[in-house]
């Protein structure tokens, strides 16, 4: 009977042993000539596009880490990231695909319609324009400018008085993506050659894309490249666009203050643009108008963001074109293990321009 016993113990040994070693036993896959460590599951498709070099763009983020982007519309971010640390190579691969979660529509009768809209069909609809390239006029159909239902101009309140947007918005999980890249990361746990400093600039850059840059846009790969320019980049040459750190919350008060008066001038630019039929449009009633909604909503709120940066690890601000600004916060813990947990709070969602509609940036 012992021996019977220790046979049985024996064999449970190697079973747990076996399973601990497939655990700890990662694919590894055949880049630039190395065989390298594969952190995470690309499906196939996606896999060999990466292998292959056909990808969207590359960052360079120090001479240890950089990721490789591949866009699936209509809002799915593949990022690998590879990390070349001393003797040690490894890809980790992430999937961003909180966009499709936070630009959610409260389904209505009309929804289709809206979508269907683009900046052409309502602001220069009528136009005449001389081209570019050619110097002839050329007219803009429809003759008279689309308009939006009423109700898509409210989706900001349709959202906020909806239970399913929230539930929805309770799954986004990139931040728990990252938070689990920052934890088997071979930058993030050299203590050797890799500095404190340069941990920190990493995760803040790596914050700014694929938790703020990432989380708004809808795309369409067969538009120009100018159109996805922005979201890969964070600005554009056009547009004043880009991701801010806030450090000084009285700071942030004024620049609100002052974005607040360009929407007055955007709003008179608008104006003037409709004077004719005959100069180009380059302002949207739509966005200006959502804009401003959400600016009230931010000047409102001021002592609850105060708070929340007073409480929050982190603060940020997206500047978009119209002045519509963005604002998250992050809160970043540790446990007994020193693995961090990264905790998103995107705090005008609600308000998010719905890059589902093409044309509008």
């Amino acid at each position: 009977m012992i021996k019977w016993h220790s046979y049985l113990l024996s064999l449970l040994v190697l079973i747990c042993s076996c399973s601990i070693q497939h655990e700890d036993e990662h694919k590894k896959v055949l880049f630039f000539g190395d065989s390298v460590r594969l952190i995470g599951m690309p499906d196939s498709t996606v896999l060999s596009n990466y292998l292959n070099l056909d990808n969207d763009y590359i960052y360079l983020f120090n001479n240890m880490v950089s990721m490789t982007l591949i866009m699936e519309p209509p809002a799915i971010y593949h990022c690998f990231i590879l990390e070349h640390v001393g003797s040690e190579k490894q890809i980790y691969y992430l999937k961003m695909d909180d966009a499709i979660k936070y630009n959610w529509i409260p389904p209505y009768d009309s929804s289709s319609y809206d979508l269907g809209l683009d900046f052409i069909s309502t602001e220069l609809a009528g136009c005449i324009l001389v081209s570019e390239w050619s110097g002839v006029p050329e007219y803009i159909k429809p003759d008279m400018p689309m308009l939006w239902s009423s109700k898509y101009e409210h989706i900001p309140s349709m959202r906020k008085h909806n239970e399913e947007y929230y539930r929805i918005i309770s799954q986004c999980d990139d931040a728990k993506e990252l938070s689990a890249y920052y934890n088997t990361s071979l930058f993030f746990k050299n203590n050797d050659i890799v500095s404190e400093e340069s941990k920190i600039d990493l995760l803040c850059q790596l914050i700014k894309i694929t938790q703020i840059q990432y989380v708004d846009y809808f795309f369409d790969l067969e538009r120009d490249y100018n159109d996805i320019y922005p979201i890969i980049m964070g600005y554009s040459y056009n547009f004043d666009l880009n991701t801010y750190k806030v450090l000084n919350f009285n700071d942030f008060k004024q620049y609100i203050c002052d974005f607040d008066e360009d929407l007055n001038g955007l709003a008179r630019l608008y104006k003037y643009e409709h004077l004719s039929n005959d100069r180009r449009r380059l302002i949207s009633k739509y966005l200006l108008d959502m804009s401003s909604n959400n600016m009230n909503y931010i000047v409102n709120n001021f002592n609850d963001l105060e708070k929340l940066f007073n409480t929050s690890t982190m603060m940020f601000y997206q500047k978009l074109a119209h002045q519509d600004i963005r604002i998250f916060f992050f809160n970043i813990t540790y446990d007994e293990n020193n693995k961090i947990a990264i905790e998103k709070n995107y705090y005008n969602k609600e308000y998010i321009t719905t890059t589902r509609i093409r044309g509008y940036l």
